[in-house]
């Protein structure tokens, strides 16, 4: 996991800071990179890890979402074939009835 951090600064002069008459200075680091350059690159980092983890969980979402498709479909075949064996249990117990009412001798009724 990589860490990032993230510093402040302030952008404008304090009460107390009496800028008027001298030229604006930019601070700059040790390594010469100036302090609002490094800010920027910091704030930067941040937003590509923050993509980079939406772009994992969309691609997590969208393999569950093909998880779920593919679950459904199998539910829907389940569902037909069970409802094939329903309509052929329902022919054999009629068929059952209809052999019962002949060896009882009762009347015959296709």
């Amino acid at each position: 996991m990589e860490e990032y951090i993230l510093c402040f600064y302030r952008w404008g002069p304090s009460e107390n800071d009496d800028f008027t008459d001298s030229p604006p200075v930019e601070s700059s680091t040790s390594s010469g990179v100036p302090v609002r350059d490094m800010a920027i690159q910091a704030e930067l980092a941040n937003l590509r890890a923050e993509r980079d983890r939406l772009r994992r969980e969309v691609a997590e979402k969208n393999e569950q979402l093909c998880d779920q498709h593919q679950l459904q479909k199998e539910l829907a075949q389940a569902r037909a074939q069970l409802q094939r064996h329903n309509q052929k249990l329902a022919q054999t117990n009629a068929a059952l009835e209809r052999s019962r009412k002949r060896a009882r001798g009762g009347p015959y009724s296709p």
